[in-house]
């Protein structure tokens, strides 16, 4: 029998899905992500009603039968699979969406926080390298283009696209048309080399990305100091921990929307000559191009010590400490 991967694993490195495929033990889910995983699902269904809101047919999803009888697994969605030369690729559409003429076309739903959503509105796939695989296998499946819809589960609003029209056959009023950066093909044979790996029980090197946070397998790939250090497992310092991963990323996300702003503040002063102006509750004013002056510290102190001496000033003690989140670099 041939060795089964998810279609909605397909997109992390290929160490992970070494690691799944040779039954390596996986990091255990956390309360946190249970919960999210339960209100994404939830999500799910409130995403699927704006489509059928909007007028358009919906073929529903339930438990997958086929997956309790043959794997024993408790799986929802609309049953596909690929039978290739190596392996088995399964998967579950989340829905399909009924066109006039009866044509069918399989929709992905995501349904992100703010922050997220509005960094997948602004970069698209490129950003979300775990979902371009899971697609891509989904679209192979049903030889179709397919609906993208990403819901902000903070208000409900979504992006709506049509993925790899590439016959430009899909008209759909609100949809925007894009197409997956990297092809079935490159998946497939990822998956193939991990495959071939895993026949004589090796892992492949892992893949630095954003998702190594949430891999269940990061302990593979720790550095040889992390390995030595010493784990606390207190609940306040596992609470204070995810609240510092959790800022991290706000404050990443934050700094993008920061700059996306500026940019078009600065654009329209420049290019429409207004140095000064407000906007809502904010005050813009351009004070032209200038440049920013240092000293070279060790250069100074090397060539002229003395006056280095005369003029270094002292700051009072502080803390030194660094925060690294391990699976980044």
């Amino acid at each position: 029998m041939k060795p089964v991967y998810s279609m909605s694993s397909v997109g992390e490195c290929p160490r992970a899905l070494g690691a799944n495929r040779l039954g390596y033990e996986s990091l255990p889910e956390t309360g946190d992500s249970q919960i999210l995983l339960t209100h994404a699902s939830r999500c799910e269904a409130l995403a699927a009603q704006q489509l059928m809101d909007e007028g358009y047919r919906i073929e529903p999803s339930s438990q997958c039968q086929l997956c309790l009888d043959r794997y024993s697994a408790e799986r929802y969605g609309i049953h596909v699979e690929m039978d290739t030369p190596l392996l088995l690729l399964v998967g579950h559409l989340d829905r399909r969406l009924i066109l006039d003429n009866n044509r069918k076309l399989p929709v992905e739903i995501k349904s992100l926080g703010r922050f997220t959503w509005e960094k997948f509105a602004k970069k698209g796939f490129e950003e979300f390298t775990s979902y371009i695989g899971q697609e891509a296998c989904y679209l192979e499946a049903e030889k179709s283009p397919g609906i993208y819809w990403v819901m902000n589960r903070d208000n409900g609003k979504s992006l709506k696209y049509i993925v790899n029209d590439f016959d430009n056959s899909i008209n759909l009023n609100g949809f925007q048309k894009i197409t997956l950066p990297i092809t079935y093909n490159t998946i497939l044979d990822k998956l193939n080399q991990v495959e071939i790996a895993a026949q004589y029980g090796e892992l492949l090197d892992g893949e630095e990305s954003d998702n190594c946070r949430w891999c269940r397998f990061k302990y593979l790939c720790s550095r040889p100091e992390e390995k030595k250090l010493k784990v606390e497992d207190t609940a306040p310092l596992i609470e204070a921990a995810r609240m510092y991963k959790e800022a991290h990323e706000m404050e990443k996300q934050a700094k993008e929307i920061k700059e996306s702003a500026v940019f078009a503040l600065l654009s329209h002063s420049k290019e429409n000559k207004v140095d000064k102006y407000r906007v809502g509750s904010v005050s813009f004013t351009y004070h032209g191009q200038k440049v920013r002056e240092s000293i070279d510290a060790k250069s100074l102190k090397l060539e002229m010590p003395e006056m280095y001496e005369k003029y270094k000033r002292e700051s009072k003690p502080y803390d030194d400490y660094s925060i690294r989140l391990i699976g980044e670099k």
